[in-house]
């Protein structure tokens, strides 16, 4: 199933209404399949990607490709037997381009590169699409990402603001990301003995400790960027994101530091503030306890829900992520 490369003018190629999103959208929607149902139909105007992880969103796409001048990954267009040009894969791509020339935008957005096949049977497309979504090429992890940022501005000596277009993200969001893997560097790498497993799924407690807050309390209260470093290598002390996020709340409370360092984030937080748990409550069994957060969990209230979201450092959550990382480990502990 080879095809051949070529520039094709953006006008000659069709959207693919056979596609899965814009079928599903043709399927609860009548009329014409205007420009504005089309990129709702493609979540053009979103900002992340369907599952939130591990995709690229339409705005860091689109910023993307103004910063490069054009794609760096052909579309994929099927010429069918009446000569028409139909896009099997690269319709966000495609419209973006088709969008880029409506407004004027600067730039030669009047063809697109393609990787276009003659006459594609039915199965043959759903293998394109199949590979290009379902089992596609995997995303960099959160690590590898910084650490070629991290290269290309200080090794290749990248200007920032290139840098952030290329990527078409936010600045603030890359500079964190290029500082927490030089924190990593500086002061976890140094801890592992040689052939030692090197844990680059610690980098997201980096992420966390270029807040502000986070890396102030820790000097505030006499201790170092190694220490940090040590406590998320053992995990004795901080097991969790969240608990990275509680250092603030724990080291600026005497009692709470004191804890902290004989036992650990969880015990200092309830030195801090012990929540008030009634007889009943702790007498019930497990079963039970599990069958009454499952009923609560499905029946909370959005606003609930939307409170929780923009106050992350909330008790509740906390209790919510102590509680999935206790039921993980049990669920791990039955399967044995």
């Amino acid at each position: 199933m080879a095809g051949k490369q070529e520039d094709l003018a953006v006008g000659d190629v069709e959207l693919d209404r056979d596609n899965p999103r814009i079928r599903r959208f043709l399927e609860s929607y009548e009329g014409d399949l205007t420009d504005d149902r089309i990129a709702l139909a493609l979540d053009v105007a979103a900002d992340t990607g369907e599952d939130g992880s591990g995709v690229t969103s339409p705005e860091k796409l689109r910023n993307s490709i103004l910063a490069n001048g054009g794609i760096m990954q052909p579309i994929i267009v099927n010429r069918q037997a009446d000569g028409k040009l139909v896009c099997v894969e690269g319709n966000t791509r495609l419209w973006i381009y088709r969008q880029f020339l409506a407004d004027g935008v600067e730039g030669d957005w009047s063809r697109i590169p393609a990787i276009v096949h003659d006459s594609l049977e039915g199965f043959e497309i759903d293998a394109i699409r199949l590979q290009a979504h379902l089992v596609g090429p995997r995303a960099w992890d959160a690590y590898s990402k910084a650490k070629y940022q991290w290269e290309l501005h200080y090794k290749h000596m990248m200007p920032l603001d290139r840098l952030v277009d290329l990527c078409g993200g936010d600045r603030r969001d890359v500079q964190k990301s290029i500082n927490a893997y030089a924190d990593m560097e500086n002061h976890f790498r140094g801890l592992h003995e040689p052939g030692e497993d090197y844990d680059t799924q610690r980098f997201s407690g980096f992420v966390e400790l270029q807040n502000n807050k986070v890396k102030t309390s820790i000097l505030k209260a006499g201790f170092t960027l190694d220490d940090f470093a040590k406590w998320v290598k053992d995990g004795s002390r901080i097991t969790n994101l969240a608990g990275v996020r509680q250092l603030p709340r724990v080291l600026a409370s005497k009692q709470g530091k004191v804890a902290f360092v004989k036992k650990g984030i969880k015990a200092a937080l309830d030195v801090i503030e012990k929540p008030e748990v009634n007889s009943d409550l702790r007498e019930a069994t497990i079963g039970q306890l599990a069958r009454v957060l499952t009923e609560k969990i499905e029946g909370i209230p959005f606003v609930e829900l939307q409170r929780l979201r923009a106050n992350t450092d909330d008790d509740s959550v906390r209790y919510v992520v102590d509680a999935l990382e206790a039921l993980n480990n049990l669920v791990k502990e039955i399967n044995l």
